[in-house]
């Protein structure tokens, strides 16, 4: 099954650093409050994940997001 970055709204401090990392560009800052994933252009490669200075971004499977 494919993976999905997950990011959790609560931490996410909308740095964009995940924005910057990603080589699909499936990240962006959503009205300057935290980052948001485009489903179709994820690839679940985690690089977002490991860059993250919060933490706040996991990749799981797809079926696990919501």
């Amino acid at each position: 099954m494919k993976k999905l970055a997950a990011i959790d709204r609560i931490i996410c401090v909308a740095c964009g650093v995940c924005v910057k990392t990603c080589p699909k560009g499936a990240l962006s800052i959503f009205r300057g409050c935290y980052a948001a994933v485009d489903e179709a252009k994820c690839v679940g490669c985690g690089l977002c994940a490991k860059a993250c200075p919060a933490g706040c971004i996991n990749v799981r499977e797809r079926s696990e997001v919501k």
